[in-house]
């Protein structure tokens, strides 16, 4: 897999680092932060408290794809303030257990950078994943598509 590449149709910004903690720390992120032709996801933020930053997920979330979002993750959690990060999983058509890992570390890691994280919407292809895993509880997948 090619590394995620961003898009100039997709580069309007959200802008600059924002004082006062009220955002995400996001210097110049693009609208697609990761983009392969199995996993994009797409970012939308708003100026709510406490700050939040919700991820959409479409394709397939596997053992190729998933290094990309971990890294897109790290950075972004390294750029952060800390916040409420919500990850709407309704566009996921394919996962396997790697996939399903990377989701489970994301929810074990990310607080540890101040992060909360919360999976929403969850795509039936990805709950009867995580149910055959064994992981519907520690997932936490929240509410259905």
């Amino acid at each position: 897999m090619s590394p995620p590449q961003s898009h100039p149709q997709d580069d309007e910004t959200a802008g600059a680092a924002l004082s006062g903690g009220d955002e995400w720390t996001l210097l110049q992120e693009p609208r697609k932060v990761v983009s392969s032709s199995r996993l994009s996801v797409r970012r939308e933020s708003g100026g709510r408290l406490p700050p939040r930053l919700e991820l959409h997920l479409a394709g397939e979330l596997d053992a190729d794809t998933a290094h990309a979002l971990r890294e897109y993750l790290a950075v972004l959690a390294a750029r952060s303030t800390g916040g409420l990060l919500v990850l709407n999983l309704s566009g996921i058509t394919f996962c396997d257990y790697p996939g399903l890992y990377t989701l489970l570390g994301i929810r074990r890691t990310l607080p540890l950078a101040d992060i909360d994280v919360e999976f929403t919407r969850a795509s039936v292809v990805l709950r009867a994943a995580a149910e055959r895993a064994g992981l519907t509880t520690h997932l936490a997948l929240g509410d259905g598509p």
